[in-house]
């Protein structure tokens, strides 16, 4: 399987296309936030915090944070510009645009947090390490990801996906962290037809199919549709898989 990283210029591209449709299909990764919040406000009582956001997006976890935590200031960060406007007139939040591997990070924080974000980053140990920098002793870090078992119709189908890292591999990666809750499940959701599929992917800004960018032809389309329905079938049309990682921990 082809595991090569989008480029951020394409990463930026996709998600800046997906921004007025994201939240509309973005179910699984609105169950990723939700449990995020959850698990990290069993162990994070910081009064009025500081908090930084990696990777949020339209704002599924943001809205969240601000509820759960009321943060003195939440410093959010999106590698798409664009998201800029889902932000403009919320309070005591400040964003910042950039790829958050090479960004400088205005820290301290009491906490850092992203869902549905790092799965993209190539390394996750130098990700960690940032994140423990700009943390002190006791600050907590809560992650959420994607596992290899993600859009493994997909994968199957075209040979070409994200290259995720394996449960063990997540985990590990915030050894500088002493772990208070490591999490992993499966979400399988149902669409008519492969089509339907490839939407919800687009509306997402992942697009992460085969053949790269490369057009749907009317052929093309109608023998992946084909594969699709054969291969994995389910109870009112298709399958498509989802593995979602959870991870909170505190500095040590």
């Amino acid at each position: 399987m082809s595991g090569a990283s989008p480029t951020p210029e394409l990463l930026i591209n996709r998600f800046a296309r997906a921004v007025a449709t994201y939240e509309a299909q973005a179910e699984v990764q609105r169950f990723a936030a939700e449990r995020l919040t959850e698990l990290m406000g069993q162990h994070f009582h910081v009064l009025a915090p500081r908090l930084l956001e990696i990777g949020c997006g339209t704002g599924l976890l943001t809205r969240r944070l601000m509820a759960r935590f009321a943060p003195s200031e939440l410093v959010l960060n999106d590698l798409c510009p664009d998201m800029a406007i889902c932000f403009a007139n919320v309070p005591r939040t400040r964003f910042l645009s950039g790829d958050a591997r090479t960004l400088v990070w205005p820290g301290p924080f009491d906490a850092i947090a992203s869902a549905s974000a790092v799965q993209w980053f190539g390394d996750l140990n130098a990700f960690s390490e940032r994140c423990a920098a700009a943390l002190p002793r006791g600050g907590l870090l809560a992650v959420s990801a994607f596992g290899p078992e993600t859009l493994r119709e997909i994968s199957a189908l075209t040979g070409r996906g994200l290259r995720y890292a394996d449960f063990d591999a997540f985990v590990s990666a915030f050894d500088a962290f002493e772990t208070r809750a490591a999490e992993r499940t499966l979400r399988t959701l149902t669409f008519p037809d492969a089509a339907a599929v490839l939407r919800h992917l687009r509306e997402t800004g992942v697009t992460a199919t085969g053949g790269g960018d490369t057009p749907w032809t009317r052929a093309r389309l109608a023998a992946f549709s084909a594969d699709y329905a054969r291969r994995f079938p389910r109870a009112g049309g298709v399958a498509l898989t989802y593995e979602p990682f959870w991870f909170v921990g505190v500095r040590r």
